[in-house]
């Protein structure tokens, strides 16, 4: 699904823009698996995009033309991912009626589901399923997605002022699941008195994505501003260190493990004596994580139209590399947790260097997910 149908072409460039780093994806189709012929990441000024939202127009245009430039793409339409809190996603039931008749009708019974004015919104859907209802007959399970206006049109400006061509504006929720999911077959409900679902989450820097499938169709998701940097913020404050220092202890020493023997391998000297209190650190931001994961999950569960269950979760983002992330997560919550692999759903393109590639697998999910969406175009 994409907000906003701008214009057709084949194989646009994949583009997520996020609060530290800027990251291309670029398929070429196949047979097989679609070929990844171009990956590549920058980090930009702070400043320029805040909680998901572009805050710095002409900075991100510059960061953008300058990005083209280094790498030599010459592709220059995009399908750009958007994640903040001006972007609604709603399942909302419907009589059943054409689509024709749908596009006119939805205008007026949105907005009685999201907290955004009608003339300040950007309205897109999408015809999930149908079924019989007992009290209204046939109806309809409509995907709306509602986004705020004024921030849509600063991320068109920005690329514009780039030089580059926007295709498709799409959820970048919907884009790290595509991703992840590939074309593999819908979920299926096998035990019918219990059937279950599977949750993404994708953590980044300073916002998380919640997406929940049911039947290989997103049925719930959910932005927070919770992410990846309230472990560093927390690691600055309480040592009294600098950014790059903290960032350095949340990557060698990450939170503790249950494991006896299992500690971390790759710290210095100086650090051993700090193991122990950055664990500490870092495990109190992590149940704070997880209790914003959780509160998501269980609000899903009580709307849920089938799922009562959550029987796994799935992982993405730079987030999840944090040292035993996917081994307190899986305490905590009592559900199965695994990490994605996007590029089982792509073929590496032969003039890349897929070393480095494969490192980065977890944080690229989004962008190659949005390069995916291209390829329907």
């Amino acid at each position: 699904m994409g907000l906003l149908a701008l214009g057709r072409g084949s194989a646009p460039v994949g583009l997520d823009i996020g609060n530290k780093t800027f990251r291309i994806a670029q398929l070429k189709p196949s047979a097989h698996k679609p070929i990844l012929i171009n990956y590549a990441s920058k980090d930009t000024p702070f400043g320029l995009v805040d909680e998901g939202e572009i805050a710095d127009v002409d900075g991100v245009a510059k960061v953008l033309s300058d990005f083209w430039r280094e790498r030599k793409i010459s592709e220059k339409k995009v399908v750009v991912g958007i994640a903040n809190q001006k972007v609604i996603v709603r399942i909302i039931e419907m009589p059943y009626m054409t689509e024709a008749e749908l596009k006119s009708a939805i205008q007026f019974q949105v907005s009685d589901y999201i907290p955004i004015p009608i003339e300040e919104a950007i309205i897109d859907f999408q015809i999930i399923s149908e079924r019989e209802n007992d009290l209204q007959g046939k109806v309809m399970d409509v995907l709306v997605v509602a986004a705020r206006k004024e921030m849509i049109e600063r991320v068109i400006m920005a690329l514009e002022k780039a030089g580059l061509r926007p295709v498709v504006i799409d959820v970048s929720s919907f884009a790290f699941a595509r991703a992840v999911m590939g074309d593999a077959p819908s979920l299926s409900f096998e035990d019918l008195d219990n059937p279950k679902a599977t949750a993404m989450i994708n953590v980044g820097s300073n916002l998380t994505d919640i997406v929940v499938m049911e039947d290989g169709i997103p049925r719930f998701t959910r932005i927070s501003n919770f992410g990846s940097d309230i472990f560093v913020e927390a690691l600055m404050e309480a040592l009294g260190i600098s950014l790059d220092e903290a960032e350095d202890l949340a990557v060698r020493i990450g939170l503790p493990s249950r494991d006896v023997g299992d500690d971390p391998a790759d710290v210095t000297p100086d650090m051993l004596s700090k193991v122990a209190l950055v664990n500490t650190i870092l495990e109190q931001q992590m149940m704070k994580l997880v209790a914003e994961i959780r509160r998501s999950l269980d609000y899903y569960l009580v709307q849920a139209a089938k799922a009562k269950s959550i029987d796994k979760i799935i992982l993405s983002g730079s987030g999840a590399n944090l040292r035993n992330f996917r081994q307190h997560l899986k305490r905590e919550l009592q559900i199965e947790v695994e990490l994605g692999h996007p590029l089982n759903n792509v073929q590496i393109g032969r003039n890349l260097r897929s070393a480095g590639i494969v490192d980065d697998e977890l944080s690229l999910a989004t962008c190659l997910g949005l390069a995916m969406r291209g390829l329907d175009l």
